[in-house]
């Protein structure tokens, strides 16, 4: 506060100002009932006390192969409040001294424990100027790590004697001359308890950590105090919330023989099998707190079932089929021992299907599974119309996440009519398959790899004369996001396929090779890529090539738009003949992603078309096209 200038009595000042107050008033009061109350109030509204500002963020001579400068901006609150400026001087000092803290233990935490930061705040015309200065200063490097135990449980392991508790963190990933830094202490020690774990001590665990920095050095050391907890090896396993499914279901599939050493990696795997049964709504598997009397350690299996009934279905839409609906009713565990019986009807003004699939999981083998199928099928396509009924059964072999082999037998009767009239046939196929998938999502894929190979060697009886010949089918696609993110997703595909034994007009019309259509080449119809009858119709072939490619844009998290190029070819001889009537089509599709899976509208033109071919194609289900 000013000292005052005047020092005259208080009283006499106002006794003599007393009328120009007077009449200051009485204007004022006049001025109140002149001037509308909104405009009064838009005169008097105060102005925005807040102090915005900008920040700048400066890392002299940063090392190499270092970027401080994303770890700083991302860890800064003046950086993430920038839109939301503080009321005042004195909140935004604040705020800068505490990003100058949290920039401290990111250097820190970065290894460079000698460097130096510092921070100003500068007058600008409109707004104020943040600057943030960091001066790394070499980074350090571990100098040594020592890990000692303690505890009752420090004698010979499971799996051998004391060698087997490490004396340091060199071989799990911290050794001499490495970044000092603290997200490779922290990894190492994980990788630490996660071997003694994977050794046969389950209740390992660190109870201190010591780090010594020497400045003169420039060198930090670790050391770690750990309890290794009992050896143990595995014992039997104990299920809690069972209702519906044996519990010797759930003992079967454990992928430990009891007696071997206990490695908590196990117990992973192992509630990987359950929840892959899809007959529990949440699963949780644990060592249990203490062993048997024989020394071995129990696992404890907590489950809660789920229904095992369910139901549903779904719609799509083609130009070249018209609407379409699939309704399915599943019981997963039919007898007790998670087998699966689902029922299915699919309708569409083409065609017409109904359908059984019965699968025994476990069969014979933990990895082999049994498929039992029948079907019925009233259709009536440009290619052919008539019934088809098939019935089936097969084993799949799981080699291991990737692989797996499937072979079975199955029975055709069709009675069919084409451009050469009704004819009926029954083939009895012997169905072999290798398959092996690695992608990351089954109706959304944005990474990996499908590679499935099928052969079928078929006999029987067609136009009444005895029929023989097999079908070859390889088909593949991949996956790549070129992007850190999921916004961008290039996918291919491709299919390869040749009918040996037989002429095709003696095979039978839906035994044929085709292509065309929503899952195959858009911007043609259902089956019409290839040769055709006189009529316009698809007559199929003896060989088949497909080739597809798209982009997979995502404009926002639930929006995304897909330009596609597809290409086909189908022939009368075994092998696709290169130089023949290859067919091209492009389109654009869009995607609504959802929980459950994108919903997908693609509208394919071919490129080529013949004069059999429609200008364009619709094609609207769930799930993406390949």
């Amino acid at each position: 506060m000013r000292p005052c200038r005047h020092t005259r009595p208080l009283s006499r000042t106002l006794a003599q100002r007393g009328g120009a107050v007077v009449a200051r008033a009485l204007l004022a009061a006049a001025l109140v009932l002149a001037v509308p109350h909104a405009s009064l109030a838009e005169e008097d509204e105060p102005a925005d006390p807040r102090v915005p500002y900008t920040v700048e963020v400066r890392v002299t001579d940063p090392p190499a192969a270092v970027d401080l400068m994303d770890a700083v901006e991302g860890a800064s609150t003046l950086r993430a409040l920038e839109g939301e400026p503080p009321a005042t001087r004195f909140g935004l000092r604040r705020r800068l001294e505490s990003d100058l803290a949290t920039v401290r233990d990111v250097l820190r935490a970065e290894g460079f424990y000698a460097g130096h930061v510092d921070g100003r705040i500068e007058d600008g015309p409109r707004e104020v100027q943040v600057v943030v200065s960091v001066t790394p200063g070499p980074r350090y490097t571990v100098a040594e790590t020592a890990v000692a135990y303690t505890g009752a449980y420090t004698g010979a392991g499971a799996s051998g004697g004391p060698a087997s508790l490490p004396a340091s963190l060199a071989g799990v990933g911290l050794a001499p001359g490495q970044p000092a830094t603290s997200d490779a202490v922290l990894a190492a020690e994980r990788a630490l308890i996660d071997r003694l774990r994977a050794e046969g001590r389950p209740f390992a665990e660190v109870v201190d950590r010591r780090v010594a920095v020497n400045h003169a050095r420039r060198a930090m050391a670790v050391r770690l105090r750990v309890d290794p907890g009992p050896a143990a090896s595995f014992g039997g396993v104990r299920i809690e919330g069972l209702e519906r499914l044996k519990a010797d279901v759930l003992r079967d599939l454990a992928p430990w023989t009891p007696g071997t050493v206990f490695d908590t990696r196990q117990l992973d795997a192992y509630r990987n099998r359950i929840l892959e049964t899809r007959l529990f709504s949440s699963v949780t598997v644990r060592p249990a707190e203490a062993a048997e009397a024989d020394g071995r350690l129990p696992v404890v299996v907590a489950v809660t079932e789920a229904p095992p009934r369910s139901v549903g279905g779904g719609l799509r839409y083609s130009t070249d089929d018209g609407p379409g609906v699939r309704l399915y009713w599943t019981h997963r565990n039919l007898l007790g021992r998670a087998e699966r019986l689902r029922g299915t009807v699919d309708l569409a003004p083409v065609s017409q299907t109904a359908g059984l699939v019965f699968e025994k999981p476990w069969f014979l083998h933990p990895d082999q599974s049994l498929r039992l199928s029948g079907d019925l099928e009233r259709v009536e396509r440009e290619a052919y119309t008539g019934l088809t009924a098939r019935a089936g059964a097969g084993v799949e072999r799981r080699l291991n996440d990737v692989w797996r082999l499937s072979g079975g037998v199955s029975l055709d009767l069709a009675r069919l009519k084409d451009e050469d009239g009704t004819d009926s046939s029954y083939l009895v196929g012997v169905p072999l398959g290798v398959a092996r998938e690695t992608v990351d999502d089954v109706l959304d894929p944005t990474a990996g790899t499908r590679l499935s190979l099928s052969l079928t060697p078929f006999a029987g009886r067609g136009e009444g004369a005895a029929l023989g010949f097999a079908v070859a089918d390889l088909s593949g696609s991949a996956y790549w996001t070129p992007l850190e993110d999921d916004g961008l997703v290039l996918a291919a595909r491709g299919r390869l396929a040749s009918l040996v034994g037989a002429e095709t007009d003696a095979v039978p019309p839906h035994r044929r090779l085709y292509a065309g259509g929503g899952g195959s080449v858009r911007g043609y119809g259902h089956q019409m890529v290839g040769p055709l009858d006189d009529d316009g119709d698809p007559r199929g072939g003896r060989s088949a090539l497909e080739l597809g490619l798209e982009a997979r844009i995502k404009v926002t998290d639930s929006i995304g738009l897909v330009p596609f190029v597809d290409a086909g070819l189908v022939g009368d001889e075994a092998v696709p003949d290169l130089g023949g009537d290859v067919l091209w089509a492009a389109g654009l599709g869009a995607r609504y992603y959802t929980d459950f899976g994108p919903l997908r509208v693609d509208i394919g033109v071919p490129l080529n078309p013949r004069d059999a071919d429609d200008r364009f194609q619709v094609y609207i289900s769930l799930g993406q096209a390949f």
